[in-house]
């Protein structure tokens, strides 16, 4: 399917607090990136619990609507963990129309389900979510229908299936699995299974959610002990050689030619400016060096590293625990 989709040329923005201060940092934010050519926007109900589509509405009020692609998620929500997710046909139609009013748009470019592994079942996903969508689709809400999420063979199973049903998914985000820790989505089938159905695949967190930065990662990063361990030491080495890594892994990710989209997400404009500008230079001899050094040493000796399964443990075992709790010790 032909998106119009630009490599490299796409932005995230979470959501932000203050109103008026942030929608003018998120119009910088945009204004900065749309001037250097960036044409697509993801956004997400998730991000600020609608503020960022809020902010992005607002932002984007006076940028000619043929100026960029948005594309945004549906089904995660709530901070409330029994009200994070919804995969329902009803929560997933009445989202779309609620994301177009807070983007002040009539049309979306694509509606994503977000992170379908936290389902209970992908019969769901089959069943309800995507209908869903489809439906969204045929009354002109979006132009196309995606899916995301962190393991790949949760999105390979679902987008067989919906094939199999006569439902189709035009694109696919996937985060933190093309990066310099993790080639898995290259190296998987999965790749060769969106190619043949002509999905669009775009390529999230070359920095692998700040794995890949010249600081700790956030207390919050569900990486295992091994992959951290591996990353710090790439980014001590690079921050030894006065090298920032996530240039190095964003060059590493553009260097790839089959992947023609990739993702980064900001809330700074300055930020912004220095990934695109870190776009347009070549690596100096002493980055290359570092690239080649940081990838034999540490990266493909320890093989793919991800942390697939352990955000789906810890979920599930706090759900456990509340309905349990819910159930026998609340009182009544």
């Amino acid at each position: 399917k032909e998106l119009g989709i630009s490599q490299v040329n796409t932005i995230n923005i979470p959501g932000l607090k203050d109103p008026q201060s942030d929608i003018d940092k998120a119009t910088e934010v945009l204004m900065v990136y749309l001037k250097a050519g960036g044409n697509v926007i993801d956004a997400s109900h998730w991000y600020g619990q609608g503020k960022a589509e809020r902010l992005l509405g607002h932002a984007l009020k006076n940028v000619p609507r043929k100026a960029y692609y948005i594309l945004t998620k549906v089904c995660r929500y709530d901070k409330d963990l029994m009200k994070m997710f919804d995969f329902t046909y009803e929560r997933t139609y009445n989202g779309v129309k609620d994301s177009l009013k807070r983007l002040q748009i009539d049309q979306l470019d694509v509606i994503q389900v977000h992170d379908p592994e936290f389902c209970p079942s992908i019969d769901i996903i089959v069943e309800e979510t995507v209908p869903a969508l489809t439906k969204a689709r045929e009354e002109g809400l979006t132009r196309f229908v995606g899916m995301t999420g962190y393991p790949i063979g949760t999105q390979e199973e679902i987008i067989r299936r919906c094939f199999e049903r006569g439902l189709e998914i035009h694109t696919s985000l996937t985060y933190c699995r093309y990066t310099l820790n993790d080639r898995s989505l290259l190296e998987s089938g999965y790749w060769k299974l969106c190619k043949e159905r002509g999905i669009a695949v775009i390529n999230a967190s070359p920095i692998s959610m700040g794995l890949l930065m010249n600081r700790d990662p956030p207390s919050w990063h569900p990486a295992t002990p091994q992959c951290k361990e591996v990353c710090r030491k790439a980014v001590q080495y690079c921050a030894a050689q006065g090298i920032d890594i996530s240039k190095l892994a964003i060059h590493f990710v553009l260097r790839e030619k089959q992947i023609a989209t990739t993702l980064v997400s900001t809330t700074s404009a300055q930020r912004c400016a220095e990934n695109i500008a870190n776009i347009h230079t070549q690596l100096t001899d002493a980055e290359e060096h570092a690239l080649t050094h940081i990838m034999n040493e540490f990266f493909l000796p320890a093989g793919n590293l991800s942390w697939e399964g352990v955000e789906l443990a810890a979920y599930w075992e706090e759900v456990g625990k509340k309905l349990l709790t819910e159930k026998i010790y609340a009182k009544k």
